[in-house]
């Protein structure tokens, strides 16, 4: 039950963020005026990083509800299966392009 919540409110957080990340690039190259901490925002290592972890997961439970509708019945395996992979997914993109 985990994974379909997540979804659904992961989907609306990820259109939040991601919109914010794309007034953010504007305003770091000038487009939007009077806003410091909207252009400090769009370089922020937290921020990226939740952005990806949103996205990661909402991606593979979103491939997980898929299998499902086309006939998987093992849901506790895909889950297990889409969780593992995220986190592998995630640790994988921290250490190759965050790690300092």
């Amino acid at each position: 039950m985990f994974p379909y919540y997540f979804l659904r409110f992961s989907g609306p957080v990820l259109l939040i963020l991601v919109g914010i990340k794309i007034l953010s690039g504007y305003s770091l190259v000038g487009r939007v005026e009077g806003s410091a901490w909207l252009s400090d925002l769009h370089e922020n290592r937290t921020f990226d990083l939740s952005l990806l972890f949103v996205f990661i997961f909402h991606a593979l439970y979103g491939v997980r509800l898929f299998l499902i509708d086309l006939g998987m019945t093992q849901e506790r395996l895909l889950f297990w299966v889409a969780t593992l992979m995220g986190l592998a997914l995630f640790v994988f993109s921290y250490v190759y392009f965050y790690w300092p």
